[in-house]
């Protein structure tokens, strides 16, 4: 059977994904530049990301009048007298003014931070939604379950993370790190006996480095040293 010559993953240069009978979501290897790995592109799912923040800046726009109190506030008069003295630029009671004093307002940062993000969301979305209609134009795929799927594969190494570190207070920096990092390299497809090696060196370096000569703070209770005599303990506590 004839490969084809060439095969996409994201770039869908082929409407109906197949050739010859044959389907691949594996990428040919490619040659990057560094100046590559920062290249913005649009995928299927980015219609659905966009769409997900834009209604999250939305969500925080409708609540900001209420989390910050200015539903209730009503703001004296006259307000360009008011302004200019929460600016620094007067003084009502006749001393110096400061500025700044509107630095100090709790909801000034909220209040920048959605005049910037509502506004941008929006255009992201706009041309977010561009692209999805240009797709349907061109029969490009508009599937967005690959991408999702693979958000969702990669949850998978959250999960080991956070198990890494409910263990650390139960068996210790040392023994947690050496099993997450022997793990993680049998997980990513190297299984030999020399790269399983290799992850466990490198586990032991980084305990070495970051517990033993750094002093990284690790918890101080931790159930597996709790079990050793006290010196063991102490030593353990203090290097391991």
């Amino acid at each position: 059977m004839k490969a084809p010559k060439d095969i996409y993953l994201f770039e869908d240069g082929l409407p109906g994904g197949t050739v010859d009978g044959f389907k691949s979501e594996c990428p040919p290897d490619k040659k990057f530049k560094v100046e590559n790995l920062f290249e913005f592109k649009r995928g299927r799912g980015d219609l659905a990301i966009s769409a997900f923040f834009l209604g999250l800046a939305l969500f925080f726009l409708i609540f900001f009048f209420t989390e910050t109190g200015w539903d209730k506030r009503k703001l004296p008069q006259p307000f360009g007298t008011y302004l200019a003295h929460q600016l620094g630029l007067v003084e009502m009671e006749g001393r110096v003014p400061r500025f700044g004093r509107l630095l100090k307002q709790s909801w000034l940062i909220p209040m920048i931070c959605l005049a910037l993000l509502v506004p941008v969301a929006i255009w992201n979305f706009r041309a977010s939604l561009r692209v999805y209609k240009w797709r349907q134009r061109f029969g490009l795929p508009t599937d967005m379950r690959y991408e999702f799927e693979k958000y969702g594969q990669a949850l998978e190494y959250v999960g080991y993370f956070i198990l890494y570190t409910l263990a650390v207070p139960i068996l210790g920096y040392l023994l947690s790190t050496l099993i997450l990092g022997t793990f993680l390299t049998w997980r990513l497809g190297y299984r030999s006996r020399k790269w399983i090696g290799i992850g466990f060196a490198s586990s032991f370096a980084i305990v070495l480095v970051f517990r033993s000569f750094l002093q990284i703070k690790t918890p101080v209770s931790i159930w597996l040293y709790d079990q050793l005599p006290a010196a063991l303990r102490g030593f353990m506590l203090t290097y391991f």
